[in-house]
């Protein structure tokens, strides 16, 4: 009998330790999720990224993702590859998710929240699965300490927004708000009562007078349609003073450890009104 109990609790231990052993053919389906992987992961765990990983407009680790097997989403492609985890986001197609996981795929999703706190807690948790907790810790530890090397705020912060081609704006519940809030800016969009990321007509932005604005350009000429509403000439009047600041528009694609370069990107701007 205690041959028996003792040869149970080998077998049961035993598939404990395999279960916790990290992933080795790791792939992600979506931009917000290669970025992390790729910073995380030992380069043997990663069997695809997605083929948004080497656009350099869009992707931080587009140099790193030129070592890897692309995929574009498809379940016929990522099931050749014999993942044993696939991450994925609020943003994957649903159909494929439940594809995967009929199929018996182990799944990792990412929040992607617009917090610094969703961006920690996304580290955190990434990190783990795939056995690189310490890895993980650093890279906190690293935005942390960006975010606090600049975090001395105004008495009286100034005022911003966020204006995008077609007369987008960042409120509330924003990753361009929290970053406005980390780098000491006043977002007039969030305290007019705009949430999440909405258009809004140009006589309301007239109306703020927002001491500097900022944008993000959709394409490397700046000469979209969308873009060229940017030129209006009541605008132009608005920014002969304070000229639009252009923040580089991966920044906002995924939130992520990039949030604090963003943050030292608006600081910057936040010393130069100052001192105006």
């Amino acid at each position: 009998m205690q041959i028996k109990v003792i040869a149970t609790l080998l077998f049961l231990i035993s598939g404990m330790a395999i279960a916790a052993e990290p992933p080795q053919r790791v792939v992600s389906v979506n931009l917000c999720s290669d970025q992390l992987l790729l910073m995380l992961a030992d380069p043997q765990q990663v069997a695809s990224v997605s083929h948004l990983s080497r656009d350099p407009d869009s992707s931080f680790v587009a140099d790193e993702a030129a070592a890897f097997p692309l995929n574009h989403a498809r379940a016929e492609e990522i099931i050749r590859l014999k993942p044993d985890l696939i991450l994925v986001t609020p943003h994957t197609n649903p159909r494929l998710r439940t594809t995967l996981k009929q199929l018996g795929y182990p799944l990792h999703q990412l929040s992607l929240g617009h917090r610094f706190d969703d961006i920690v807690k996304d580290i955190r948790q990434l990190a783990a699965r795939l056995g690189q907790g310490s890895r993980g810790e650093s890279l906190i530890q690293q935005m942390q300490q960006r975010l606090q090397s600049g975090a001395a705020k105004a008495a009286h912060p100034p005022t911003a927004i966020f204006l995008q081609p077609r007369g987008y704006t960042s409120g509330s519940d924003t990753l361009q708000d929290e970053a406005l809030r980390l780098a000491g800016w006043h977002n007039l969009a969030a305290q007019q009562g705009v949430k999440g990321y909405t258009p809004v007509p140009l006589e309301k932005v007239l109306h703020w007078q927002p001491e500097t604005i900022f944008t993000s350009a959709y394409t490397g000429s700046g000469d979209s349609l969308a873009e060229r509403q940017l030129q209006h000439p009541a605008l132009k009047r608005l920014l002969a003073k304070h000229p639009m600041v252009e923040i580089p528009y991966k920044y906002w694609i995924c939130p992520g450890p990039m949030l604090a370069d963003a943050v030292a990107l608006l600081q910057q701007a936040r010393v130069r009104e100052r001192d105006r």
